[in-house]
């Protein structure tokens, strides 16, 4: 008979740590852990004692463990760094890791002091800019051996063991690290910490590997390239088509009837450039299934032995087992990845193969492995969606102080940032203050979107200046003597609707976007050397991507998605609400519906949605509130009611 030795819980560490008498703050934090995750303090004994598994589900979660923290993210980072640490000495009081070796984190110390000693800002000659030096953090708190033993496999262990967001600066430590050999003829002394092999990043376990088309047959792209052409092709195009035929000679009447039936179901794409790459992407998607199936790359010849039943059965099924089987990815039912995939692949055959059966095929297999298993799990068909809502419905809703910072939040990180900045200066440390500036940028973005929530992508490329053809988005700024209040205009072409918007900033919001277009903007710019001609409100060095529907071509020197993103989160950690740019829009919805309970018109007058969008995403059964107010009824004038009518056995 075989025993098997439970695994360590979180309440095991927490018994240990009281019964062995380890320090106080530390078993506090570990405490508030189910706090934290919206669980009964119970639930500590289901949650494993295992780094990995603290870092992916519960570390940066503040939830609404510290409604009196100023800086709620700093707080939760310091909670994070003290259960580590506690749960790192239960683990090795117990031989279940390995314990670190002090020498191995001392020599990855002097090698981030001889890149520190070869930094300098921007424009002074030196060998990087201030604080690339951090860029090493992540290999120096994770390795378990010194920068020149690391391996393949070291690298392969930690990236296992990493979130996505750590998986990101994994990939720029193991990159800055290769590249430190190119360093060695002005920097020998770099010579005794480099690894003895270049190293890479794996890719995650749940990333689909990448299909190189350059490898593919030169017959197969063009095939793609001509239905891809096919598929995003305007009037105009259509129109010099049949132009063509007619110069050919081809019958005017037949010619000119043909017109006249495709007229009524032309299409006009916006962005024809990014239908290309869903198209290929769902091309590429289908393409791994045809190979897991055995066919080799080498053979094809046409689109068509792609778009077969088998194949994109094929796909379907990976898909799902994918999305199953990562920690990382939402279930394949809760997400919409699948349904979008099956919506290119539709419109591709039929605008671009004009295959009528392929979009058949598609939609009968969308039914069996998709609609009919979510109506049997009553999985709704905004699930995804309705899920995010309530979870943040939930923390708002729960905990009033959290609400209460939120409708505050561009003061709060304003004012943090403030501070960050002083002690930066009064430090001289040029990095921190960058930092810092940033921090008072997502004080700006907090305020924006508190206003009138916008796409990611319109406060991203949102401009204060105009440049040529292309208009900037301020159009009204304060008068001297006068209340600061601001006015962005975002054309139809910039947004998602092609609606046109106003957005309004005002009152103390408006003295935040003031000080930063007059003060820490301007700095910002100086000490990152970013141009003073920038238009962008948030100036950064990328180039925005240019779409053949776009009507205007934008400048560069704009902030890339994924460092916007950064930006944001900077701010969003002090509120202690992670939410993306993008879900603001709900925060917004049910502050509003708080304030004014069923105004689901307001709702999505301000969101630029219909009212039925907004009444299924943010309308809940009111019969919660029903029966607590006739519960409270009963017990305020019958509190006696069940006593006076006692019940008998018949």
């Amino acid at each position: 008979m075989k025993y098997h030795t439970p695994r360590p819980t979180l309440a095991d560490v927490l018994h240990w740590a009281e019964t062995t008498g380890k320090p106080q703050d530390p078993i506090r934090e570990l405490r508030r852990i189910p706090a934290r995750l919206g669980l009964l303090d119970a639930d500590l004994a289901a949650l494993p004692a295992d780094p990995v598994a603290f870092n992916r589900n519960i570390a940066g979660r503040p939830g609404a463990a510290f409604p009196r923290a100023r800086n709620v993210g700093a707080a939760c980072a310091r909670a994070d760094s003290r259960v580590r640490g506690l749960l790192r000495q239960y683990l090795d009081v117990w031989g279940l890791t390995a314990a670190a070796d002090p020498r191995d984190r001392a020599a990855w110390t002097a090698l981030a002091d001889i890149i520190a000693a070869n930094e300098g800002p921007p424009r002074t000659g030196r060998r990087w800019n201030t604080g690339r030096h951090r860029t090493l953090s992540v290999l120096r708190a994770r390795c378990r051996c010194a920068p020149a033993d690391v391996t393949q496999e070291e690298i392969n262990r930690i990236s296992g063991e990493a979130t996505a967001e750590d998986r990101r600066s994994l990939r720029k430590a193991v990159q800055f690290l290769n590249g430190l050999r190119d360093d060695l003829l002005e920097i020998p002394e770099l010579a005794a910490h480099l690894p003895a092999e270049r190293l890479h990043v794996p890719a995650g376990s749940s990333r689909a590997r990448r299909i190189d088309w350059s490898t593919l047959p030169a017959s197969f792209r063009a095939a793609f390239d001509a239905a891809a052409s096919a598929a995003v092709a305007g009037e105009d195009d259509h129109g010099e088509a049949l132009l063509a035929r007619l110069e050919a000679g081809e019958d005017p009447e037949y010619v000119m009837a043909e017109a006249d039936r495709s007229a009524a179901k032309m299409r006009s794409l916006r962005k024809p450039d990014a239908a290309r790459t869903r198209y290929r992407e769902t091309v590429s998607w289908l393409l791994r299934a045809w190979e897991d199936e055995g066919g080799d790359p080498a053979e094809l010849r046409d689109l068509g032995e792609l778009t077969t039943r088998t194949v994109i059965e094929a796909a379907i099924r990976s898909q799902i087992a994918r999305s199953d089987a990562a920690p990382d990815l939402k279930n394949a039912l809760d997400s919409d990845t699948l349904k979008l995939r099956l919506a290119n692949l539709s419109a591709f055959a039929r605008h671009g193969l004009n295959d009528r059966s392929v979009p058949a095929i598609v939609e009968l297999l969308k039914s069996k492995h998709l609609d009919k298993p979510r109506a049997r799990r009553r999985v709704a068909r905004e699930t995804g969606v309705v899920a995010e809502v309530d979870a943040i419905a939930a923390l708002l809703h729960g905990s009033p102080a959290v609400a209460a910072r939120w409708v505050r939040a561009p003061e709060l990180i304003a004012r943090s940032a403030e501070d960050a900045i002083r002690m930066a200066r009064a430090a001289g440390s040029p990095s921190r203050e960058v930092t810092a500036l940033r921090q008072y940028g997502a004080a700006v973005a907090a305020a924006m979107q508190l206003s009138r929530p916008l796409r990611p992508s319109c406060l991203r490329l949102t401009r204060i200046a105009s440049r040529e053809e292309v208009p900037a988005n301020l159009i009204r700024t304060p008068a001297p003597r006068k209340a600061p209040r601001f006015e962005f205009r975002y054309e139809s072409w910039e947004t998602k609707t092609e609606r046109a918007v106003t957005l309004d900033v005002a009152s103390r919001d408006a003295q935040i976007l003031k000080t930063w277009l007059e003060l820490h903007r301007p700095r910002f710019i100086e000490l990152t050397g970013r141009g003073h001609d920038n238009v962008y409100l948030f100036p950064g060095e990328g180039c925005p991507r240019r779409d053949s529907g776009d009507p205007v071509r934008l400048p560069s020197g704009v902030y890339a998605p994924s460092s916007f993103l950064a930006l944001w989160r900077a701010g969003a950690s002090v509120v202690g609400l992670d939410v993306t740019p993008h879900r603001m829009r709900h925060v917004v919805a049910i502050l509003v519906l708080a304030l004014r309970p069923g105004a689901y018109g307001l709702v999505s007058t301000i969101l630029c949605n219909t009212e039925e969008v907004a009444r299924r995403h943010y309308g809940r059964d009111d019969g919660k509130a029903v029966s607590q107010a006739l519960r409270d009824a009963l017990l305020a004038h019958h509190p006696d009611l069940l006593r006076r009518h006692r019940w008998t056995a018949s």
